[in-house]
């Protein structure tokens, strides 16, 4: 098997080679040049030891800040490229880092360490590939499996449980037989991770080619260690509605977004009123649900939260007025985003609705959709700004302090109602009559 390495790797490992030590190209890389993928960055792993290493690139910049571990950067041509002596790692403890490495002359030794064999495979030019773990005939089968015990590899490491689950989805491969039932048994050692680092993963998972694989989270009980979504009605139905998240953008909001409706109505379908779905929702939901647990930004945090409620829109009937409250509340972009997703929702799960209520949910969806349309073409007055007066106007009238926004409020809520009265004379005639000295 050949492998087209680009120049600076070439060159780096030719010259840990002129000083007659070992050079690789080494784990992902390697995985994805046999899939056909240009990789991201190219690790390479040595016999040498970090002093030779830089002593061999005296001249060039080097970065240090691994070397407790055996890693150093040289950069090249404006690239870091990082080069780790072989090691082998001491007794692990808090499930998630080794208590100390120690340098091996041994190849082998080096890669037996890794987690799965699709990222235990490593290369050069000369000696070509070498797979001690079976990783080509893993790619082959589309397998993610572990390089020896499961066991023995997730309680070294517990994140590998959710990286098993990444690889799965950025691949769309199956988890081997004997590595799922292992992450079954020990999805409790990720109480032992810091949700920062599960929260990156599981982000992968959810923006990867086949974020569906979420439903893992699921079927391997890792939601229920990590308190998240306590309770689904319709597993099943769940996890199937879940490949609605590859319509969606590549933006973790959005999908996010998706996932906290679909939990929303996986556990309220026996609910007929909206108000009730969001009360049941607000009770029993929101404070579990993804973006609570997992610490993710308050930006992301409050998107998902404000925006939820507003996933039921279809389920009400609303008039341009009631559309243009909403508008006021969380603007027309993420109104026109709700009513996508929905209308992706209704696209892809159409079978499995009742007809004449899917019929009515996309009515909505299309009128909802007509209304944004003519208020933004004929520039319809729908939150404070769009108001022919401002709090200026107001304080040379006499109004001060809260009761400029108060007016405001008031003025709004008028011309929403009343779109001709959104003139300064009838705005300033009408604060005139409300003001009391």
């Amino acid at each position: 098997m050949y492998i087209n390495l680009p120049k600076s790797v070439k060159f780096i490992i030719e010259k840990i080679k002129e000083h007659c030590e070992e050079a690789y190209i080494v784990g992902g890389c390697v995985r994805d040049s046999i899939l056909g993928i240009l990789p991201n960055d190219y690790d390479i792993t040595t016999s040498a030891k970090p002093n030779k290493i830089i002593d061999i690139f005296k001249g060039y910049k080097i970065i240090e800040n691994g070397i407790k571990h055996g890693t150093v950067g040289i950069l090249i041509e404006d690239e870091v490229y990082e080069i780790t002596t072989y090691r082998v790692e001491g007794e692990y403890e808090d499930n998630r880092r080794p208590k100390n490495v120690e340098f091996t002359s041994k190849l082998v030794d080096d890669l037996k360490r890794r987690d799965f064999t699709i990222n235990a495979m490593a290369y050069n030019e000369e000696d070509k590939l070498i797979d001690y773990f079976d990783g080509v005939k893993d790619l082959h089968d589309k397998k993610i499996r572990t390089v020896g015990n499961p066991d023995e590899r997730f309680i070294e490491d517990g994140l590998r449980i959710i990286r098993a689950i990444r690889f799965s989805s950025k691949l769309g491969f199956d988890i081997e037989k004997e590595t799922f039932e292992s992450i079954k048994r020990n999805s409790s050692i990720l109480k032992n991770i810091s949700r920062e680092r599960v929260s990156d993963e599981i982000k992968k998972i959810i923006l990867s080619e086949n974020p569906q694989k979420l439903g893992l989270l699921y079927s391997l009980n890792i939601f229920k260690e990590l308190e998240i979504y306590s309770h689904v009605e319709n597993y099943e139905d769940f996890c199937t509605k879940l490949t609605i998240l590859k319509e969606c953008n590549i933006s973790l909001e959005q999908r996010l977004l998706m996932i906290e409706f679909l939990i929303l109505e996986n556990n309220t379908k026996r609910l007929n009123k909206t108000k009730e779905k969001i009360e049941f929702y607000n009770k029993n939901i929101r404070k579990n649900n993804i973006v609570s647990k997992l610490k993710y930004p308050n930006n992301v945090t409050k998107y998902i939260n404000n925006m939820i409620d507003y996933m039921l829109i279809d389920n009400i009937d609303l008039d341009k007025i009631g559309i243009k409250k909403i508008l006021n509340k969380i603007g027309i972009d993420n109104l026109k985003d709700i009513l996508k997703l929905k209308e992706i929702y209704y696209k892809k799960v159409g079978d499995c609705e009742e007809i004449e209520e899917l019929s009515i949910r996309k009515h909505s969806i299309d009128k909802y959709t007509e209304f944004i349309e003519e208020i933004a073409k004929n520039n319809e007055c729908y939150k404070i700004n769009d108001l022919d007066i401002n709090g200026n106007d107001l304080r040379l009238m006499g109004y001060s302090g809260k009761s400029i926004g108060e007016q405001l409020n008031l003025l709004l809520e008028i011309v929403i109602c009343n779109p001709e009265k959104n003139s300064k004379s009838e705005l300033m005639n009408l604060s005139r009559l409300n003001k009391i000295d």
